[in-house]
């Protein structure tokens, strides 16, 4: 057993550096000027219009959220529900908005709750996050007072909630990849929008003579065509040219090639100490078994 915890506690101990070092190698960008591929973009998280978002458990409207439902068994805690919600929403800084695809993302949050009950869905701490806010103080008391009971009544409830969201308008630290994305023909080169217009007018043979069948013996020489060639590659330079002016839609989501995709409501400096602080106590935990293994293993031999 003390094998075991010492590999876990190495385990949390490297994820803790490892990810701290991601976030300090990794430049923040702004989404307007963000170069394709990895980055970290800081910004608030706003909810997009329409259907909205809303936790399953508090009932919360949010732009994320994960749930996890446990039932007290004889000896522990057995999952029997749980869900991570995988609707888009925005990062927005002052340069633009960059769509969020949560999908396959780490997230880490400060608005998280548990509580537990006898299956009512009403215990201490429920019940709270299912009333509106009554002020900055009010809400202070009620939370300590609702975790105090939930402590006081975790050994008599037969289910426990926790709940994790992220809330419109919070602080949202991202590293992940980053693609921007253009509408219609924007993505095209000026030769293939050329070729393109080109196709279009062979549909129309007659508009074609009429417009290009410039001695008028109803066919379009090798000349001609050169002209119209000419003709559709200015009229696609125009075309690109109002398209270049539409902003392209950014957006993030998990990298391909494995790298890491976080997402979080804490400030960048206090997403960074907790990486440290996993890392610091992983470690030291790490070598205090190590050392207790080493000497049970010398006693034993």
């Amino acid at each position: 057993m003390c094998v075991v915890l010492t590999l876990i506690a190495f385990g949390a101990g490297y994820t803790g550096l490892r990810r701290a070092r991601h976030i300090e190698d990794v430049p923040t960008a702004r989404v307007r000027s963000a170069p394709q591929g990895y980055v970290e973009l800081i910004g608030h998280a706003r909810s997009l219009e329409g259907e909205p978002i809303i936790a399953p458990l508090s009932k919360t409207e949010c732009c994320w959220f994960q749930y996890r439902v446990e039932r007290r068994g004889d000896k522990d805690w057995r999952t029997v529900d749980s869900a991570t919600s995988d609707g888009i929403f925005l990062l927005r800084d002052e340069t633009g908005d960059c769509v969020v695809d949560p999908e396959g993302a780490e997230v880490t949050s400060r608005h998280k709750q548990r509580w537990t009950d006898d299956g009512s869905g009403w215990g201490g701490h429920a019940v709270h996050a299912r009333l509106p806010s009554l002020g900055r103080t009010a809400d202070l008391v009620v939370n300590i007072g609702g975790k105090v009971l939930e402590g006081l009544g975790s050994g008599m409830g037969k289910y426990r909630y926790t709940e994790s969201v992220i809330l419109n308008g919070d602080p949202l630290y991202a590293v992940g990849q980053f693609h921007s994305v253009r509408s219609g023909n924007q993505g095209h080169t000026r030769r293939e929008l050329t070729g393109a217009i080109l196709r279009e007018w062979k549909r129309q043979p007659e508009t074609l003579r009429e417009r290009f069948d410039r001695n008028r013996d109803g066919v379009v020489d090798l000349d001609e065509w050169e002209h119209a060639r000419a003709v559709a590659d200015r009229e696609a330079a125009r075309e690109q040219l109002e398209q270049d002016h539409i902003a392209p839609i950014h957006t993030l989501k998990k990298p391909t090639d494995g790298r890491y995709f976080l997402l979080s409501n804490l400030e960048e400096f206090a997403l960074l100490r907790r990486y440290r602080w996993r890392m610091r106590i992983g470690f030291s935990l790490f070598l205090a078994l190590g050392t207790a293994v080493s000497l049970m293993m010398s006693t034993r031999l």
